[in-house]
């Protein structure tokens, strides 16, 4: 079983059984932070290349 860190398992258990518009800003949440990890993780992993090579 893959292992999830804790805020995406704490949002998961928000989001169920939760109204509409707490699911809503649930899914708003998750996406802003996989936004912000992948931005982070860019920017630390391209490699520039050198030349034309």
């Amino acid at each position: 079983m893959i292992q999830s860190s804790p805020v995406v398992q704490a949002a998961v258990t928000a989001a169920a059984g939760s109204p509409f518009g707490v699911q809503v800003a649930t899914v708003l949440v998750l996406l802003a932070a996989g936004f912000a990890y992948f931005r982070a993780l860019g920017t630390k992993g391209r490699v520039t290349s050198k030349g034309g090579r």
